[in-house]
């Protein structure tokens, strides 16, 4: 039987979406494609606000934008009540596209261009995250250049793991951050500057991370840094921005004992209810600042693909001898549309939308359709199996739960094929296209052979 979510549910053999027969769908329109809910977007960004501004009245939520910056997403958060976290030039002019004021938006990323800055002061956002004394010093050029004070942030690797997959490790000596020694000199010189004013103290740990603790010591660490900084430098801090990183159950139970980043036995109440608690303990006036992206954008879509082929292949021992048969289904969804599976091994739950309410009896591999070997999902339980209908076959469409953040933004047209169209369920029922599938005119759309002008 298919696990059922916020948004899917199975009525009569028909699994539905928001109220959306996704079989049905999937019969009109090309696959693979997202399936995004207006709903869950707004329920998910009411419930971090709630979690932090409930414990913590000066509590301010960025949706980080890197998590899925699609126009018509960007718009359903706005209007949901949040700000907006971004990493590039590009994202702010999206964001900015979207609706966000220029106050609503916070500029993070390790290694912004000077005209990425002149963009990011010129619109007077409310701040702009300061990844090292190296851009600290381009910012107050810019700024000076300009004549208009940037808003600054200097970012801190408080030396604190966060738990998580190595490559969503942030922090404790990875590229992001001002190394905790050069700390106090970032905060000297922005306090030092004309062209700088000191909107706080920026720092994040990582993402998806599955326990308190490591949000407590980097918070330890931070407030210590902010008592040091306040008294040399006779200066108030205003805010802390403690990053994102809320983690989000891909699984339903951890599958190792020593730990599982896919499982997440925690709510975003239990993380605001621990944070909240130690700043009200030593710092009730200072802002807190969260910037949640996973959280918000994971539940609220699925990737809808299909089955092209079958096969079985046969596992051999050095003697030839057959001593297990491998069932394979091949889907037309490889890493060119959903590339964390193959980026970071990330898993991500699978059900059959055609046969919904048959048990999940038969071990499969599962596998995408491009030139490359790579190109397999990993499996349940630590397996290189899924588990699905044993009759699904060609032509039988599954998906993909949990598919919402980190995957329209790392689409690509690999083998030349188009990527993927993206539909949202509105809170109406109705169905809307917020990204067309490319075509094939489009995959060759900036290739040229032009003269330098």
């Amino acid at each position: 039987m298919t696990r059922m979510t916020a948004s899917v549910t199975v009525d009569e053999g028909r699994l539905f979406f928001d109220g959306v027969d996704v079989a049905a769908l999937g019969g009109r329109v090309d696959t693979p494609f997202f399936l995004y809910s207006q709903a869950r977007i707004a329920a998910n960004v009411a419930a971090v606000r709630r979690a932090f501004e409930s414990r913590h009245a000066a509590s301010r939520v960025f949706f980080a934008g890197k998590a899925c910056s699609n126009l018509w997403f960007l718009e359903q958060v706005r209007a949901a009540g949040a700000g907006i976290e971004v990493n590039s030039g590009g994202e702010l002019w999206k964001a900015l596209r979207a609706g966000f004021s220029p106050d609503q938006a916070v500029f993070n990323g390790v290694a912004k261009s000077r005209r990425e800055l002149e963009e990011a002061v010129a619109a007077g956002i409310r701040g702009v995250v300061a990844d090292s004394l190296c851009e600290l010093r381009r910012l107050d050029e810019v700024a000076r250049d300009l004549g208009t004070p940037a808003r600054v942030l200097p970012r801190v690797d408080v030396n604190v793991a966060g738990g998580t997959h190595p490559g969503l490790e942030t922090a404790s000596g990875g590229k992001a951050g001002i190394d905790l020694g050069e700390a106090m000199e970032a905060f000297r010189l922005t306090a030092a500057s004309e062209h700088l004013e000191l909107a706080g103290l920026h720092l994040h740990i990582g993402s998806q991370i599955t326990e308190v603790e490591p949000y407590l010591r980097a918070l330890g660490v931070a407030l210590d840094l902010l008592d040091d900084v306040e008294r040399e430098l006779g200066v108030t801090v205003p805010a802390l921005d403690l990053g994102g990183g809320f983690a989000v159950s891909y699984r339903e139970r951890p599958m190792r004992p020593e730990g599982d980043y896919f499982f997440a036995g925690l709510s975003v109440d239990d993380y605001a209810a621990a944070i909240c608690a130690e700043v009200a303990r030593r710092r009730p006036a200072l802002e807190l600042w969260v910037e949640p992206g996973r959280s918000i954008a994971a539940d609220t879509a699925i990737l809808v693909t299909r089955v092209e082929s079958e096969k079985i292949k046969r596992l051999r021992d050095q003697r030839g001898r057959v001593v297990a048969e491998d069932r394979w289904l091949l889907v037309d969804a490889g890493y060119n549309t959903f590339f964390d599976p193959v980026l970071y091994g990330w898993y991500y739950p699978l059900v059959s939308v055609t046969l919904p309410e048959a048990p999940a009896d038969e071990d499969f591999r599962v596998a995408g359709p491009l030139c490359d070997g790579g190109d397999v999902y990993g499996g349940d339980a630590d397996t290189a199996y899924r588990r699905l209908p044993a009759a699904t076959a060609p032509g039988d469409l599954l998906a993909f739960y949990d598919a919402g953040a980190y995957t329209l933004e790392l689409m690509t047209p690999y083998n030349a094929r188009p990527t993927a169209a993206a539909y949202a369920v509105t809170e109406g029922a109705e169905v809307l296209r917020i990204r067309a599938q490319q075509s094939r005119d489009d995959l060759v759309a900036l290739d040229e052979a032009a003269p330098l002008a």
